[in-house]
């Protein structure tokens, strides 16, 4: 909330949503620029592949309860003009992980889910007065498609002499 900068295309609405009937508090509920319900989920270690079960509780929770969401966006004051929410449409749901470390496998991981998904790793230094942040926005890599693998259709005597040791 302190540097809203960091997640340049979100307003953040409220920190630390309690209430209804979902398991958790999340820790940040924003709105992007396309209108999108961004539910922001930070921790102070790394993170991996676990932390996914948690932020779907509560991805699940904002696409159920949009009318909770609007609620604290109509509540808020300062809301920007230029962002539009589609309320009657349920807006989508993005999901923001923020730690100072995420395993690889947490990114691979995240491809197979239907939420958006941004991993947003953040170190933090702290020089006398001046504070320093880096930002790395992880993303996945298009890996190759997954094949079973072949052997040969012939393997006899004649195919091994002709590429192998003939002794």
């Amino acid at each position: 909330f302190e540097t809203p900068e960091i997640l340049e295309d979100i307003f953040l609405i409220k920190r630390q949503i309690r209430g209804g009937k979902k398991s958790g508090i999340p820790d940040m509920v924003g709105i992007d620029n396309d209108g999108n319900i961004c539910i922001v989920e930070m921790k102070n270690v790394p993170v991996d592949t676990s932390i996914i079960p948690q932020v779907l509780q509560y991805a699940v929770w904002a696409e159920s309860n949009p009318d909770s969401i609007k609620t604290l966006w109509l509540e808020c004051d300062n809301k920007p003009d230029d962002i539009i929410v589609e309320w009657e449409s349920t807006p989508q749901v993005r999901i923001i992980i923020i730690a100072p470390d995420i395993l690889i496998s947490t990114l691979n991981f995240v491809g197979k889910i239907n939420y958006t998904v941004d991993l947003v790793e953040i170190k933090r230094w702290v020089e006398e007065n001046n504070q320093f942040l880096l930002v790395n926005k992880l993303e996945q890599e298009k890996e190759p498609k997954v094949t079973t693998t072949k052997g040969l259709a012939v393997y006899d005597k004649k195919f091994y002499l002709k590429h192998y040791n003939k002794k």
